[in-house]
């Protein structure tokens, strides 16, 4: 349970953030004044807030957030948003196992919708890594303390930046069983995934009940998953598109995530039931 319960809360974020691209990412341009081009953001601002609840089993295993700073930050000429998400083991899992303590930050460039720099800190145990990554799109590098990379793809996101990414896409005309692309950066490289839209549903979480879209990232098999499709994901189904749960099947169990909490969305939850 030690190591399975560490690799979900450490990739935890890679998960609540997979809400994926579900439509083509655009396509590599070579045009270096394009590559800040402005994106529209529909979806989220400043001071939002979103919490969830992890469970492995009958323990509740531990809590997450992703979180909007209320205020921009400016780097290298660029005004960004400030992107917090971290992962913290519960007390239980604390004493009985290895204490979690996973922080990952992302700035975000508020007209583009890329990343401008990336930073993560791992806790778990004894175990400790850490990482920072810088982009520069114009000549379509990644600085990073783990190597640095060239010819990254266009519009490349981070580990935080893609779930926001993702949000700003419109779904409605989505079919079930179409899969789709993303990109985005992780401890030195660039990562490919797929995602499969698996229609629509009713969901319950700790934060009420929801219309919902759901997915399915097409993750690695290994000593974790048991499965390419151990993974669904259920994202509200209005212009907000947050992540409301996560379920997955691994070697030993199941684990899962829940909203519990939101503040300051950007438009109202239309996809709540009351």
């Amino acid at each position: 349970m030690k190591t399975s319960f560490k690799h979900f809360v450490g990739t935890i974020c890679l998960f609540a953030c997979s809400f994926g691209v579900l439509a083509e990412m655009p396509k590599k341009k070579t045009d270096d004044r394009s590559a800040y081009s402005k994106v529209s953001n529909f979806a989220f601002g400043y001071g939002e807030k979103l919490e969830y609840r992890m469970h492995y089993g009958p323990f509740n295993a531990g809590y997450a957030s992703l979180e909007i700073m209320p205020e921009p930050v400016l780097l290298n000429g660029r005004k960004t948003m400030n992107i917090k998400c971290s992962a913290r083991s519960s007390r239980t899992i604390d004493a009985l196992y290895n204490k979690v303590r996973n922080d990952y930050e992302s700035y975000l460039d508020i007209d583009a919708m890329v990343p401008v720099k990336y930073t993560k800190k791992i806790e778990e145990g004894k175990y400790r890594d850490s990482d920072f990554a810088i982009f520069d799109h114009e000549n379509r590098r990644i600085n990073t303390k783990k190597g640095n990379i060239t010819d990254a793809p266009y519009q490349v996101q981070d580990l935080v930046s893609v779930y926001y990414w993702s949000r700003l896409w419109d779904v409605t005309n989505a079919k079930i069983g179409d899969t789709y692309p993303t990109e985005f950066y992780m401890d030195g490289k660039v990562y490919n995934y797929s995602i499969k839209f698996l229609g629509r549903e009713k969901v319950k979480v700790d934060a009420g009940k929801f219309n919902a879209i759901k997915i399915r990232p097409q993750v690695k098999t290994g000593d974790l998953f048991k499965s390419e499709d151990a993974l669904t994901i259920w994202v509200s189904d209005d212009d907000n598109h947050m992540v409301l749960k996560v379920e997955s099947e691994i070697f030993i169990g199941s684990v899962a995530m829940s909203l519990t909490g939101y503040q300051n969305l950007k438009n109202p939850p239309k996809s709540k039931i009351n």
